[in-house]
């Protein structure tokens, strides 16, 4: 559980690191498809953070459903908030989505 906690919290930060995306020169305005990155990798570090760290199965539990949830919300995402600007952050959210949903499931259905 603390590995897969750890690998949550890792994919967070990728996500996360859209927060440099408003200073990239030419960029233009920040798009409400980058403040989800923002919000979910942030989501996504803490939950996977606690989970790693926590000795209580049951707050483990619920931090990697958490994580679930929000993975979900990568893969959905793009199509809710309308495509990037880079097609490429549209794929970024799915395949991260994706690996953190299975994680998050993995993890939740294994504990005991």
């Amino acid at each position: 559980m603390k590995v897969i906690g750890w690998i949550i919290a890792l994919c967070g930060l990728w996500e996360f690191g859209d927060i440099a995306l408003p200073f990239v020169i030419g960029f233009g305005y920040v798009q409400a498809f980058v403040w989800s990155h923002i919000l979910a990798g942030l989501i996504l570090m803490l939950a996977g953070a606690r989970a790693a760290l926590t000795r209580d199965i049951r707050t483990a539990k619920t931090m990697v459903w958490v994580a679930a949830v929000a993975g979900v919300w990568l893969v959905i995402a793009p199509f809710l908030l309308g495509d990037p600007v880079i097609a490429a952050g549209r794929w970024n959210d799915i395949i991260v989505g994706v690996i953190v949903f299975l994680l998050g499931i993995w993890a939740a259905l294994a504990c005991r």
